[in-house]
């Protein structure tokens, strides 16, 4: 508002200046009224075009008929019509048409009415296109301008949404790897966890049992009982300092492969036998990985339910196109109760399920319960993995 006030006021004082100095100027008078009264309208432009448009109608049709020569203040009429066309809608173009053809048309003609009659039409005529000219370009100039800032308004706009769901999808992103890798952790630190207490809990029991009939097999049982503790717990260090980020500080060994099942099998007591069928494969680690941890859950499953006299068999039969794994026991794992908190199951069939296995696991027709998984082979998929197996 202040700047176009300002505006108003310069327009003022050079249309106005001219008329100052111009000795016995006999329509002085009127000229600086009506001159006064358009460089008046340039103040509200902005904030209520269609009110100087109307304030520059009034002043014009003044100075039409009280006035015989077009005034300096009439280059308001141009600012004003921009002004309509630039911060009012479509609506406003029909007043401006009127407006700009019968002022094109009257204002010249009063102009031109003292001159000869053998000029005064093609004077008119001339005079008439140059204001119809210069109102049209005025008004496409506002449009121009407003579709323009329109314009870069949206894009803004755009710009700004797509920002906010690129971030917004970061985030749930974010969230959602988190939420994976929390339960990859807390999987990891379940079967570590379950396997080596069940197994420290059946030896120690059997250490307990064995203690005065045979010293030697107790001794054994316990060094079982502080090796395991001993592995459990460099697992769960390396675990912990994965999650807190202390890479320096966790130690990194090989993960448990195909050659390991043995000794989880024998670490696990007498009570659970082995069986293979064919060679151990060179497989890639993530498919020896899911193999331990299927047997490690299923013996943990065993020695948590089956109970203290059953006996169980893992049988792993190696074959060109997949590892079949089967547990089973003839205990009463499938009879006992549970709290419902246990995820080893779910876990086993995560993992299989990654690996494009299958998982079978439920009571066994003649007693017991049995599990068997199903892991394809890679070369399924291809051999791509054998160049870094054996580079």
């Amino acid at each position: 508002m202040l700047s176009d006030a300002a505006l108003a006021g310069l327009l003022a004082i050079t249309s106005l200046a001219p008329l100052l100095m111009i000795p016995d100027y006999e329509a002085r008078t009127p000229s600086l009224v009506w001159s006064l009264v358009m460089c008046s309208a340039v103040v509200t432009r902005r904030v209520a075009p269609m009110v100087s448009l109307g304030i520059v109608t009034l002043a014009g049709v003044g100075m039409a008929y009280m006035l015989t020569v077009p005034m300096p203040a009439l280059l308001a009429v141009p600012v004003v019509v921009y002004s309509v066309a630039r911060y009012r809608q479509i609506s406003g173009l029909l007043p401006v048409v009127v407006v700009g053809v019968v002022a094109s048309v009257v204002g010249p003609m009063s102009w031109t009415r003292t001159l000869d009659e053998r000029y005064r039409f093609l004077g008119t005529t001339i005079v008439v296109l140059l204001c119809a000219a210069l109102v049209a370009l005025a008004y496409l100039s506002g449009r121009y301008m407003r579709e323009r800032v329109l314009n870069a308004t949206l894009d803004r706009e755009i710009v700004t949404e797509r920002f906010t769901a690129a971030r917004r999808q970061s985030e749930q992103e974010s969230q959602l790897v988190t939420g994976r890798a929390r339960a990859e952790v807390a999987q990891e630190l379940h079967d570590v966890l379950a396997h080596s207490l069940s197994v420290i809990v059946v030896q120690a029991e059997g250490a307990k049992a064995l203690t005065n009939k045979r010293p030697e097999a107790a001794v054994q049982a316990l060094t079982v009982i502080a090796d395991t503790g001993r592995r459990s717990i460099e697992e769960v260090r390396r675990i912990v300092s994965l999650m807190r980020g202390e890479t320096e500080s966790a130690r990194f060994g090989p993960a448990p492969t195909l050659t390991q099942i043995p000794d989880l099998v024998a670490a696990a007591g007498d009570r659970i036998t082995l069986t293979t069928r064919g060679e151990t494969p060179v497989v890639p680690e993530s498919l020896g990985l899911a193999a331990y941890r299927i047997v490690q859950e299923a013996t943990t499953n065993f020695l948590k339910h089956a109970g203290p006299t059953a006996t169980a068999r893992v049988l792993i039969e190696y074959r060109p196109d997949d590892i079949t794994i089967t547990v089973s026991d003839d205990g009463i794992g499938s009879l006992s109760s549970s709290d419902g908190h246990g995820s080893g199951l779910a876990g086993m069939r995560e993992r299989v399920t990654a690996m494009g296995g299958s998982l079978e696991a439920g009571p066994r027709p003649g007693g017991g319960y049995e599990v068997r998984a199903g892991l394809p082979m890679p070369n399924r998929i291809g051999k791509s993995w054998l160049k870094e197996a054996y580079k």
